[in-house]
């Protein structure tokens, strides 16, 4: 999984870059209603990336 997350995000290769942006996808997960224990069991990079997308716009319209 991580390879193929790093394969799309290249700067997650970088431990603290990919330690930031992990808080930004479940400060975002849980703001629109999933609970930790279900963010921290994905494991599909589809869905990770799709989460991270998604809290990069909402903290745009910030």
């Amino acid at each position: 999984m991580m390879s193929a997350l790093i394969d799309a995000r290249p700067e997650w290769a970088d431990k603290d870059v990919f330690e930031a942006d992990r808080e930004k996808i479940l400060r975002y997960g849980t703001s629109i209603g999933i609970s930790v224990e279900e963010l921290l069991r994905m494991t599909e990079p589809d869905a990770i990336l799709g989460l991270w997308t998604a809290a990069e716009a909402a903290q745009a319209e910030d």
